[in-house]
This record gives structure tokens, sequence and C-alpha cells, in this order.
């Protein structure tokens, strides 16, 4: 299979997407009631609920729980609230819910549109002399994106007062250069991608390396993953195979995405063979459930011709933090071509 056009149509984690918004609007939705006359509620208002949250029955919330702010005090994570016809509802707190559906950025106030915004943060504006300006940027693009089948990347004209002047805004995607209205033009290629001077692109390669270690660190845990020794699988317990030893292959970059589940047993393996000329820098790295962000494991570097199997430890109580998303690109001349297997295992030796 060649190029990314082809690989990339892996619609699990869209639909997983979409479930987890479903899941998040039926919820927040669920608090408000439609109400048919002015009659104001029961006086009393809103309490602590002792109830507890639950995701697909794995509870991620525990009865009458609290959170802790910045300043030290304390707030119920869950509300209820009765109607004017006696009838409660709930409500859960909005750093809560961010928590709950695994956010990326959780949860911020936007003061200028006043309303939550979930996925997205204001970031600090900047004089060129690098002094905050007091004011923020909340433009999305880099902050929380939707997925899509290629990436995006942008660049924009910065102004004599340090900010982005939002008219010379490009975006451009896999390197193909676009010309935005103002004249800007942005074609920002990485790995290779355009022209590059061959010993510059050798340089290039050398300092990714040193970046890279060659065994990965095992107890790091994102999400529901903790990496293991692959020897702590029990290899008789197999419970499942989404792939295997397909092959990939693209001149840049290589990325897949995986979604596990506790169903299927304690550990997810996913096996890499490097089938290219060259050795390959081979990351790991586990999607937030909602938004861009993504957290990584060890990066490491596989030579030609050598085959590496990753294992994670799943914790089922955290259903929602499921993707991890394989990337590989190349360290030398070739492109990047490799074999991959996902697999799941009941249980531990």
């Amino acid at each position: 299979m060649h190029g990314k056009r082809e690989m990339r149509k892996n619609y699990t984690p869209f639909v997983a997407g979409m479930v987890t918004m479903v899941l998040l609007i039926g919820l927040i939705s669920a608090s408000f009631a439609a109400n048919g006359d002015s009659k104001a509620p029961p006086s009393g208002g809103a309490e602590p609920a002792q109830v507890g949250v639950g995701v697909f029955l794995k509870q991620q919330i525990a009865p009458g729980e609290t959170l802790t702010t910045e300043k030290g005090g304390t707030a119920p994570k869950v509300l209820a609230y009765p109607d004017n016809k006696g009838e409660v509802h709930y409500y859960i707190e909005a750093t809560a819910v961010a928590e709950l559906f695994d956010v990326t950025d959780g949860v911020n106030f936007h003061e200028e549109a006043n309303q939550l915004e979930f996925g997205a943060k204001g970031r600090e504006l900047r004089d060129k002399e690098g002094k905050p300006t007091g004011e923020q940027d909340w433009r999305p693009l880099y902050a929380s994106a939707q997925r899509h089948d290629f990436n995006l990347y942008g660049s924009t004209e910065v102004g004599s007062d340090g900010k982005a002047d939002p008219n010379s805004l490009v975006i451009t995607s896999e390197g193909f250069p676009i010309t935005g209205s103002s004249g800007a033009s942005a074609g920002a290629h990485f790995n290779g991608r355009g022209s590059v001077d061959p010993e510059l692109q050798m340089e290039q390669w050398a300092r990714q390396k040193s970046l890279l270690k060659e065994k990965p660190e095992y107890g790091q845990t994102f999400g529901m993953y903790t990496e293991v020794d692959p020897a702590e699988m029990n290899l008789g317990s197999i419970s499942g195979r989404s792939m295997d030893g397909q092959e990939f292959k693209d001149e840049y970059e290589i990325e897949h995405t995986f979604a596990f589940t506790g169903l299927l047993g304690k550990y997810a393996a996913v096996t890499i063979e490097n089938t290219g000329e060259s050795e390959a820098r081979i990351n790991i790295e586990r999607l937030h459930t909602v938004g861009a962000g993504k957290e990584g494991f060890t990066g490491i570097y596989l030579p030609a011709g050598q085959k590496i199997t990753r294992a994670f430890r799943i914790d089922e109580n955290s259903p929602l933090e499921n993707q991890l998303q394989v990337w590989a690109t190349p360290l030398g001349p070739g492109g990047v071509s490799v074999k991959l297997t996902a697999e799941q295992y009941r249980s531990g030796v």
C-alpha cells in the first residue's frame, strides 16, 4: 500500500470521536430540561449530588467527589437541582467534564466571547522583545483541530505590534505552497520535503537520531496505556489481531492509528518491522479523545531489517483514552517502509 491517502483511511478514531461528542452533548443537555412555564424552582437551589459518574459502566467520578482549585478552594463535581415540578437534574462541573472526556487543553474561559471553550486555549501574545502584551490569541489552528487526511501547516505575517495578522494566514497541506490574500506564502517542508541540500539533509537526520533512544523506556503511562516489557505478556492468551504484517511505504512519513479495548484483555501490542533501506524514527503517541492533543511514549530509532514489539498494559477504567498512533519517518535516503502488526492479549505471564 503506497502513500498516506490509503493508509489514513482509518475511521475508528472518527467514530470514537463522534460517540464521545454525542455522549458529551447528551450529558450536558440532560441537565437542561424543557420548562413550559415561568414558575420558580423550589427554594434551596442546587446541592452537591451524592451520585457517581461512569463511562461504559466504569466509574470515573465517585459519589460526592470534589475538585480542588488553584487557590485551594473545593467544589463538588456533580450538582443536583430540582425543577419547579420536583424532577431532579444533574450538572457536572465543566473542568470535570473536560477530564471525563479527555479533552485537549481542558476547558478554558474565553472572556471576550463570554463562553467556555472545550479543547481551545488562549495563547499570550508577546511583542518583538518577547514581553507579554496582555492580550490573547484564541484562533483555533494550533490549539485544537479536527482530524483530517492530511497534516495542515500554517504561517502568518507578524506586524510591528507583535500581533499576527489574521488576513495573512496561509494554510498549506503536505508541503504544497499556497499564497494568501496579502501575498504571504507558506510552503512548510519537513522530513525532506521540497528541495533540501543533501548534506544539510544528512545533518538533519543525524540530529533527529541523536534525540532518540535505542530501546523504549518501560513504565511510562499515558491515557489507558502503560508501556511494559513484551515479556510480561502471556503470548498464549492472544485474543485479537487487527492488523497482521501490513506494509506501508511513503517518501516522507507513515502514520496509522489503532484503537484497542480493555474488553479483549489487559495488553495491547504493536510490532513494527523496518522493511526500508535506511534507519527509521519510530514514535508511538496516545491521541486525546476530543481535540488534536497527544502524548508521546519513548521515540526510538529502528535499523533497516529489524523489528520491535511495543507492549502496553491496559487500564480498563479509562475506556475513552484508547487511541495509539504509530508514526514512522526515515533517517536516511530511500523513504520509509514498515510492516505493522497489532494484537491484544488477555493476560500476563
